[in-house]
């Protein structure tokens, strides 16, 4: 049924809505986020089990950039929720943060392409540059998504400043 979870009629709760909350917002791009992550990996490795395991060898990236993107959304979405109008510019910070963040974890897994072809010494080159780097790329790619979220925290705030005013001078 339109507008339900299941079969059963929840009056006011529907996906979107509830992709309209913040909280709900974020944490389901976090779970995209792993979800991608791991599939790239298994595609590299070919199997689930072995990108499964690769993904977890990531140690303390496995849990910081899927929180760092999810809480970059929400913040996102929690900006689109207060505003009416205009939004391009956290818009486009929110994107490109969680862009980053994507490409990092895919220059993170992508040295794993070189076990499906080790003759094209370009992907060897390129595998051994991102298996010296990994580290580094992934911390710049959280570093751009903190910047992306400080950004929307401070478009949060002015915007929330403007609404108060708005409200106020219209009383």
């Amino acid at each position: 049924m339109r507008g339900s979870l299941s079969g059963k009629h929840m009056p006011g709760i529907s996906i979107k809505s509830l992709l309209k909350n913040p909280f709900v917002f974020g944490a389901s791009i976090g779970i995209l986020v792993i979800l991608f992550n791991i599939s790239i990996a298994s595609l590299a490795e070919g199997s689930l089990e072995k990108g499964y395991q690769v993904f977890l060898t990531n140690g303390i990236f496995v849990y910081l950039i899927p929180v760092a993107v999810g809480v970059q959304m929400g913040l996102f979405r929690y900006h689109r929720n207060i505003t009416t109008g205009n939004i391009g510019s956290s818009e486009k910070m929110g994107m490109a943060g969680s862009a980053t963040s994507s490409l990092t974890m895919v220059a993170c897994c992508l040295h794993h392409v070189s076990d499906l072809l080790p003759a094209v010494g370009f992907i060897l080159a390129a595998s051994s540059f991102l298996i010296r780097y990994k580290d580094a790329i992934i911390t710049i790619g959280l570093l751009v998504n903190v910047i992306g979220s400080v950004y929307i925290a401070k478009a949060i705030l002015k915007d929330r400043t403007i609404i108060a005013e708005a409200k106020r001078s219209t009383v």
